[in-house]
């Protein structure tokens, strides 16, 4: 079957580029979920659960940090790996428990390991 994921980014060029690295990664994944917002995903999250989340963090409204932080109320959590242009956040990503993070572009080899954090996240529930 494959890993569940749900591709959080409010550019649909960068969640396009995501599905493109995903069917190069080699890694067992199902047909990837898509929200452009983090309204979107909480949607998405109520209907699945997803075994990992590939999470932006700068979008309208409300950011990839406070989506990551609703997560952590929810009784089986996705696994986080946030994705940005950005590495300024990447310690306030890790203090939401966020398993990776990638730095866009993103290369194929990080994201095969972050698919592989996820597995194990997965493996480990």
């Amino acid at each position: 079957m494959g890993l569940k994921l749900l591709i959080v980014d409010d550019e649909p060029l960068a969640r396009s580029r995501i599905k493109t690295l995903l069917t190069e990664s080699g890694v067992a994944v199902a047909e990837p979920a898509e929200a452009a917002s983090a309204a979107q995903a909480l949607q998405l999250l109520k209907q699945t659960q997803f075994d990992g989340l590939l999470l932006d963090i700068h979008m309208p409204q409300s950011s990839g940090l406070d989506l990551a932080a609703t997560l952590r109320s929810l009784l089986h959590p996705p696994g986080v790996v946030f994705v940005s242009a950005h590495a300024t956040h990447a310690l306030q990503a890790f203090e939401l428990d966020a398993l990776d993070y990638l730095t866009k572009p993103v290369r194929l080899q990080r994201l095969q390991q972050a698919l592989q954090k996820i597995e194990r996240y997965v493996q480990s529930r």
